[in-house]
């Protein structure tokens, strides 16, 4: 039975050929399959629309590194010994190739850290806004009531959380990937050594044709 189906469906393709069809793939739904087939793989790739950064690499990142800066035996140990950090948060180095990473986001990549620690906030951390960002808020018209932290100006930082983002990106007539280092740094500022660090790297494709 299973020797007529075959013969049957190779006698249909035949036919079908000799009529005229055709049953090529096209070469961008191709690309898509093999793309859909590696993403099940397991690999640390990550495929869509598009290869810039979003909000989704947002989440993953800074909840895996708010989960390792607590975790870390080194800050763990200068808390013991030094009482609350005093931490102030800078915003993102950009030295990514081509990508812009506006103001906004570049401070969202490292502030959501401080969010995340705070929540879980044990009096380990005393959280210091930039000077430039405190500055920019204190301007606006604020809820009554609102709590900015303490002032810049009046409290010296002993650490600061900063990142360093770095990208190379690679684009011919099918595709576009982009592989991004993402390095964050727990630095006393007294000494300048680096206390903790961390990375987390990323690699996105996007077929030609859906790319933003």
């Amino acid at each position: 039975m299973r020797n007529a189906e075959q013969k049957m469906t190779t006698s249909n393709i035949d036919s079908r050929r000799r009529n005229g069809f055709s049953f090529r793939i096209p070469r961008s739904a191709f690309l898509i399959l093999l793309l859909l087939h590696f993403s099940g793989c397991g690999t640390a790739t990550s495929h869509g629309t598009s290869t810039a950064l979003d909000h989704i690499d947002l989440i993953n990142m800074t909840d895996d590194m708010a989960k390792k800066i607590a975790a870390n035996p080194q800050v763990k140990e200068a808390i013991a010994a030094n009482g609350p950090m005093k931490i102030v948060v800078m915003p993102v180095e950009n030295q990514m190739t081509g990508e812009i990473l506006p103001r906004g986001p570049a401070m969202t990549f490292v502030s959501r850290i401080r969010t995340l620690l705070a929540k879980k906030d044990t009096g380990q951390y005393v959280w210091i806004m930039n000077k430039d960002v405190y500055r920019a808020l204190q301007s606006r018209e604020l809820e009554p009531g609102t709590d900015l932290g303490p002032d810049p100006a009046s409290t010296n930082p002993d650490y600061s959380l900063n990142a360093i983002f770095s990208s190379l990106t690679k684009e011919d007539a099918d595709r576009r990937s982009s592989y991004y280092l993402c390095e964050y740094q727990l630095t006393n500022l007294k000494d300048r050594r680096i206390l903790w660090t961390d990375k987390y790297e990323l690699k996105k494709i996007a077929v030609k044709g859906y790319l933003d």
